[in-house]
């Protein structure tokens, strides 16, 4: 087996789903210990529980230590089999970074899989609902795979109750990615989200955020959505001719409407002040299907402790090249090759 110590790096949840997505991909099994060591409350949470069920599942492999709380974990992948499938957190735990671990593995099935996950779509230190579709879906269409997603239900912590819908094709043919140049920025839109609140925060989070961001012309709106629970969430897209980003922050108690919108216009003003097409979040996004397929490269913000630990675990277990190169004009060139 493949040796994984859970404290290396950022110490978190992505270690382990990246190790799952690759060890099912592979065939090769993996034994990880320390699981989200650097974490304040380490070991399996329920989310990642469901993700290690899942690679489980999907390959018809053989699992030791698939428990809550658990900080050591044995995985010996079956072979992939495509199908339809339900994954449901049974908590808030977010249903796409779920989705970002079981998709790379059935991209290499041998037929349509149709794939249900329930839980959180809008949560803390995840990836938004539209972040995933808007942005990295399509990047991942860009190299050549094919899936389609739909939100059937919102999903704000702590209540969850939120559901998505995968629909995920085997890829035919990859293409490498490459995104060197963001292009003229083509159209701007702030949305805010809410579920049970005064529609007052909602305005004030888009009028706050807009005041913080003068040089831009932002279409505006809020959205009251149907959810089992209260929440909130505010976030940009910015629509560029070569690439889309989002830039979201979710409300929680004791976080005030001022705070939400000075995070998000915070991360916009970050990612205008350098002429890097890809934000961080999503750069260290498309590291694996990016090693998975046919490599690329592209322009970056500097890098996060995610994207460094994520090449580490890539590294394991694929014979690739990934490399990181500062530019020394504030922007940083990945590049994957194959």
């Amino acid at each position: 087996m493949i040796e994984i110590d859970g404290t290396f790096g950022e110490g978190g949840g992505q270690i382990l789903r990246t190790s799952l997505a690759l060890a099912a991909i592979t065939g090769q099994g993996v034994h990880i210990t320390r699981i989200r060591g650097g974490r304040k409350k380490p070991g399996l949470m329920r989310q990642h529980l469901t993700c290690v069920k899942a690679a489980a599942e999907i390959t018809g492999g053989v699992l030791t230590g698939a428990e809550l709380n658990s900080q050591e974990l044995a995985f010996t992948p079956g072979k992939i089999r495509s199908g339809a499938y339900r994954f449901a957190v049974g908590s808030a735990g977010s249903t796409l970074l779920i989705a970002q671990t079981v998709i790379p593995v059935l991209l290499q099935g041998d037929g349509v899989s149709h794939v249900v996950i329930e839980g959180g779509t809008h949560c803390e230190k995840a990836p938004l609902w539209e972040f995933f579709r808007d942005v990295y879906l399509a990047a991942l269409r860009k190299m050549g795979a094919e899936v389609a997603a739909e939100l059937e239900s919102v999903g704000f912590y702590p209540a969850g109750g939120g559901r998505i819908l995968l629909d995920i094709a085997p890829v035919k043919t990859w293409r490498p990615f490459v995104c060197m140049e963001r292009g003229r920025l083509l159209e701007s839109a702030l949305t805010a989200l809410g579920s049970g609140i005064d529609e007052k925060i909602l305005e004030d989070e888009i009028r706050l955020c807009r005041k913080q961001l003068p040089g831009v012309e932002f279409r505006a709106k809020w959205l009251n959505a149907d959810s089992p629970g209260p929440g909130n969430a505010l976030f940009a897209r910015l629509d560029s001719e070569n690439i889309t980003e989002l830039f979201g922050v979710c409300g929680s108690f004791g976080v005030s409407r001022s705070q939400v919108s000075e995070r998000v216009a915070g991360m916009v003003k970050k990612y205008l002040a350098v002429n890097a097409p890809v934000g961080r979040y999503l750069a260290d996004q498309l590291l694996l299907p990016m090693a998975l397929g046919a490599g690329g490269r592209f322009l970056t913000l500097p890098v996060s402790q995610h994207t460094t630990t994520n090449c580490e675990v890539i590294r394991r277990f694929l014979d690739v090249g990934i490399g990181i190169a500062n530019n020394e004009n504030g922007t940083f060139t990945i590049e994957v090759k194959k």
